[in-house]
């Protein structure tokens, strides 16, 4: 039982004794970061989607204002996709349709897509691309352009789930989706349109592993070449391909869940991190061929804004952050803002925004502060630093929604009976870590199951 697992259970118990039975926490899920994304061309407007909502920012991260989960429109274990367009507006997918807001406090739904559950959301900068993978339908994509509504395109795909979705930068009538078939086992499925998604063909590549696909990012200035994730029981691969998806080679594997990705805006530079913080951060200079270890911290998500790499992690654990930021290329990573950092609602005067008001906001204050580490910047690797990685141990977790993977995360702790059975296992692991005081392997995860 490695110690890293230890001071995640002592976190996870300082957590669960903040709680209540009328915890604003009602989907019984944990504070954390998930995914970060920022208006197109603008680095100062961010948004970062978490386990409690959507926080917006409008200094680039130096402070945060909260929006609930029952103002944009969901609630339980559900990690909506999000997209910005350059207007400043936030897209928000919900399992029975699509909501946008600019100020987080008045909302407006996209009537088009009403009763539609929205696997994945795609921004262009003007428009911004929908997947829709409502049960009992065909899987659908989605247009929007500018003031227009959204446009349905194409005849759909029966009996899949549209996991992820992007057009071409470059040549924006090209679009890769990935999905997987309802009700049947987890085989990975890529499509490919020349035609602005009006029809789709199915590629038929020769992979490492039978495990789901996930989009990561098509190269700005060559459409042929894309980059996507490979999850399975023998860890995370990014996969390179050179020739529009008909063959792809491995350009990086880890042995835990690969969560985070992102690139710059010429696609010359390209990161991906792991929730190991043995794995780390790692980082590429040749557009995503070869990639060299450059930190090693959790990686919860990644995103570049201007002239900074933001990452979030896991603010629970010793010298945890909830989000931090890079200057130099990912060498380091310095945590700017926890949890308890978060200023209050985005403030309303009317509008949706004012559910998050009062009583709601003195709960999640109440949680969020619950007193954790000091948090501490991360530190590059020492030269040897990529061999000797942990055991895959368990199969690896499902990708986070900030790699848009069109899942939810199984197992999530439930409150009280959790706890309940996390006391033996801190237990266990001090037991374990005093007889052996250094044991790696990955954190413990859970298996992707379709959904269906």
């Amino acid at each position: 039982m490695p110690r890293r697992l230890l001071s995640v259970a002592f976190g996870l118990l300082t957590l669960l004794a903040a709680y209540t039975p009328s915890s604003a926490f009602a989907n019984g899920r944990f504070p954390r970061a998930q995914q970060i994304t920022s208006v197109p061309g603008d680095g100062q407007r961010l948004f970062l989607r978490a386990t409690f909502g959507v926080l917006f920012s409008r200094d680039g991260g130096a402070s945060w204002r909260w929006v609930c989960e029952q103002a944009l429109g969901f609630a339980g274990a559900w990690d909506p996709p999000i997209a910005a367009t350059r207007d400043g507006r936030l897209y928000v997918g919900l399992m029975d349709g699509l909501r946008s807001t600019v100020d987080g406090c008045s909302f407006a739904d996209a009537t088009e897509l009403h009763g539609e559950l929205v696997s994945d959301l795609s921004s262009d900068g003007a428009g911004i691309w929908a997947a829709t993978s409502t049960p009992q339908k065909p899987a659908f994509l989605w247009r929007k352009r500018g003031a227009e509504p959204f446009r349905r395109v194409g005849k759909g795909v029966d009996g899949f789930y549209f996991d992820t979705l992007d057009a071409s930068p470059s040549r924006p009538s090209r679009l890769y989706v990935t999905g997987v078939e309802t009700g049947k086992p987890v085989r990975a499925h890529l499509f490919r349109s020349d035609d602005g998604g009006v029809t789709l063909t199915e590629l038929h590549p020769k992979l490492p592993t039978e495990g789901r696909l996930f989009l990561a990012a098509i190269d700005p200035k060559d459409d042929k070449r894309i980059l996507v994730r490979q999850l399975s029981e023998q860890g995370s691969d990014l996969l390179l391909s050179t020739d529009a998806g008909e063959t792809f080679v491995t350009a990086l594997h880890m042995k835990g869940a690969m969560f985070g990705f992102t690139r710059t805006s010429d696609g010359a530079t390209v990161w991906a991190g792991s929730g190991d913080a043995e794995d780390g951060l790692y980082r590429s200079t040749d557009r995503g061929a070869t990639f060299t270890q450059v930190a090693k911290t959790t990686i919860f998500c990644l995103h570049r804004a201007a002239d900074k790499l933001l990452t979030c992690s896991n603010p629970f654990t010793e010298g945890g952050y909830a989000l931090g930021e890079s200057t130099d290329e990912g060498a380091t990573v310095r945590p700017i803002a926890q949890f308890a950092d978060i200023a209050g609602p985005v403030p309303c005067d009317g509008g949706a925004g004012e559910k998050c008001q009062g009583h709601e906001w003195r709960e999640m204050h109440a949680t969020l502060t619950t007193p954790t580490s000091s948090p501490s910047a991360s530190a590059a690797p020492a030269d040897d630093a990529s061999s000797g990685l942990p055991d895959a141990g368990s199969p690896p977790e499902p990708f986070a929604r900030s790699s848009r993977c069109g899942c939810s995360v199984a197992g999530q702790p439930g409150g009280i009976p959790f706890a309940a059975l996390l006391t033996p296992l801190v237990a266990m692991a001090w037991r374990r870590a005093r007889r052996r005081p250094r044991v790696d392997r990955s954190s413990s995860m859970t298996t992707v199951h379709p959904p269906g």
